[in-house]
C-alpha cells in the first residue's frame, strides 16, 4: 500500500531533520521545525477526536503546512479553506463541510470546535472550488489521488529535487496542492514562502529566495512585466494557470525576459488537467497538451471532460462528478493534439439568435496591439436589448480601435456594442473574475455603446 502524505513526511524527517523544507523572510524553516509546529497544532486539536475533518487555515504558508501535517498524522481529512477570504472563518461552509472543528494558526493556535462532524473515512483532504459566482463546491479526494496529482503536475512540468517553487498561490488552492503543498511534505519539495503580513513580501521572496518554480497566475504575470526589475538569474519555469493568459501577455513576458510562460489547465474537481511544454501555447491561444496519464475529450456539447486518478467526489450530489470523471464548464476544441479553451457554456448567451462564446470575442481583441487583459460579457442597452460588452485594459488603444478589430475578425452580432476601458480587470487571487465588480463597471458604462474609462 501506497504510504500516506504524513508517513512520507516521517520518512524525510528520519532520513534527514535538518533539511529545509522552506525559506522565509524569517530564515530558513527544517523538517525538524515543521515537526516542532505540527505537533503544537496536534496539541492544540486534543479535544477534537482523531478522525474528524478539520477546516484548516492560516495566512503563513509555512503554518498552513504544519496545520495540515497535524491533521493528517491524526488520521484527519483536511478541509482546506482559504485564510484570505474576507469571511474567514467559514463556519457555515466548515459545518457543510461535515468538519468537527475549524484549526486556525494566524495568532497561535486556535480551535473552534463545531457540532455534527464527519469521520474523515477514506478522505484525506476537501478541495473548494473559488465560488466567485456561487457557493463553493465541495470536492473530497483521497491520499492517493493526492499523490497521483502532485506526481504527473511534477513530472509534466520537469520539477525535481534541486527546485525550489515559490508559493506565489496559496496553499489551500487546487494549484497550490498539487504544485505546493503535497510536493512539500511528500517528496521534500523545498517552498519559497512569501510573508503574507507584507505588501511587498511576494516581490521580496522572488528577489530573495532563489526560487527556480514560479507557479503564478495571470495577473501576476502582468504585474511582473509592470515591475521594473529583472527576473532573478535562479528562475528556470513560470507557469501561468487559474484564468486564460492573454496572447499579447505572454509574447511581451518572452520578449522582455527572455523566456516563456508556460500555461498549466487544471481544476479543483480534477487537478492537474493540461501542460504546455514547450512555453508557446498560450501565444497560440491553446493550454496545452493533455498531462499524462490524463484523458481529455470534448462531449456532445463541446464541453472538455477529464478522467485520471485525481478526479474527486462531490460532497454534494453532482451529475457533472461522477465515476471518476469530471465534465467541465468549459467548451473546447483540439488544434494539433492541444486544447483549446472556448469559454465556459455558462457564459455563452444569444444576440439575435446568434450564440456569442466570450473567449471567442476575447480572442480577436487580444490580438490588437497594446491590449493586455480583456473580458467580454453580455450586457443590455437603454432600449433592452441584449449585446455584449467589452472590458479592456490596454495602452495606445480606443473605443474606434478595438470595434475595428472585432469588425473585422468577428460575425456583426458578435461585435461589442459597450466598450469601456478600464486600468485593470477586478479579478480573485484565483485569476478569476469579481462579477459583482464587472457589473459596477457596467452599470457606470455610457449606456447607448459609447467607449469610457474606469479606473
Amino acid at each position: 500500500m501506497q504510504p500516506t502524505v504524513a508517513e512520507s513526511f516521517a520518512a524525510l524527517l528520519r532520513a534527514d531533520p535538518a533539511a529545509p523544507v522552506a525559506w522565509t523572510a524569517a530564515g530558513v524553516r527544517t523538517r525538524r521545525d515543521l515537526d516542532a509546529l505540527a505537533d503544537a497544532a496536534a496539541v492544540a486539536l486534543g479535544q477534537v477526536p482523531a478522525g474528524s475533518r478539520v477546516a484548516v487555515q492560516a495566512r503563513c504558508g509555512f503554518t498552513f503546512l504544519a496545520a495540515v501535517l497535524a491533521v493528517w498524522r491524526r488520521a484527519g481529512c483536511a478541509v482546506l479553506f482559504d485564510a484570505g477570504d474576507p469571511r474567514a472563518p467559514r463556519l457555515d461552509l466548515a459545518r457543510r463541510c461535515g468538519a468537527a472543528a475549524v484549526l486556525d494558526g494566524d495568532a497561535d493556535w486556535r480551535v473552534t470546535p463545531l457540532d455534527g462532524g464527519a469521520p474523515a473515512g477514506r478522505w484525506a483532504a476537501i478541495k473548494l472550488t473559488s465560488g466567485t459566482t456561487a457557493e463553493p463546491r465541495a470536492v473530497a479526494v483521497d491520499a492517493a489521488a493526492l499523490a497521483a496529482d502532485a506526481a504527473a503536475v511534477e513530472a509534466a512540468m520537469g520539477i525535481g529535487d534541486g527546485d525550489r517553487v515559490l508559493a506565489a498561490v496559496p496553499m489551500s488552492f487546487s494549484y497550490g496542492v498539487g504544485n505546493l503543498l503535497v510536493p512539500a511534505l511528500q517528496r521534500g519539495r523545498v517552498l519559497v514562502l512569501p510573508d503574507a503580513r507584507h505588501p511587498l513580501g511576494l516581490l521580496r521572496a522572488l528577489r530573495a529566495g532563489a526560487p527556480t518554480v514560479l507557479p503564478a497566475v495571470p495577473a501576476l504575470v502582468r504585474a511582473l512585466l509592470q515591475q521594473a526589475g529583472p527576473l532573478p538569474a535562479s528562475l528556470r519555469l513560470c507557469v501561468s494557470a487559474g484564468a486564460p493568459l492573454a496572447p499579447a501577455v505572454a509574447a511581451a513576458f518572452r520578449a522582455r525576459f527572455g523566456q516563456p510562460v508556460h500555461v498549466f489547465y487544471g481544476a479543483t474537481e480534477a487537478g492537474g488537467i493540461c501542460y504546455d511544454r514547450t512555453g508557446t501555447a498560450a501565444e497560440r491561444g491553446s493550454v496545452g497538451a493533455p498531462i499524462a496519464g490524463v484523458d481529455v475529450w470534448l462531449d456532445a456539447d463541446g464541453r472538455a471532460c477529464v478522467r485520471s486518478a485525481a478526479v474527486g467526489v462531490a460532497l454534494e450530489a453532482d451529475a457533472d462528478l461522477e465515476g471518476g470523471t469530471f465534465r467541465t464548464a468549459d467548451l473546447g476544441e483540439f488544434r494539433d493534439g492541444e486544447l483549446v479553451l472556448l469559454g465556459r457554456a455558462s457564459d455563452s448567451f444569444d444576440v439575435g439568435g446568434h450564440k456569442v462564446h466570450p473567449h471567442e470575442v476575447e480572442r480577436a481583441i487580444a490580438a490588437l496591439p497594446g491590449v493586455r487583459d480583456v473580458a467580454v460579457v453580455p450586457w443590455h442597452d437603454d432600449a433592452g436589448r441584449r449585446s455584449a460588452a467589452a472590458l479592456v485594459v490596454g495602452r495606445g488603444i480606443d473605443e474606434r480601435a478595438v470595434r475595428s478589430q472585432c469588425a473585422r475578425e468577428l460575425p456583426a452580432a458578435k461585435v461589442p456594442r459597450c466598450i469601456v476601458l478600464v486600468d485593470e480587470l477586478p479579478r480573485s487571487d484565483r485569476g478569476k473574475l469579481t462579477r459583482d465588480a464587472v457589473e459596477r463597471l457596467l452599470a457606470a458604462a455610457p449606456r447607448r455603446g459609447e467607449a469610457g474609462r474606469s479606473a
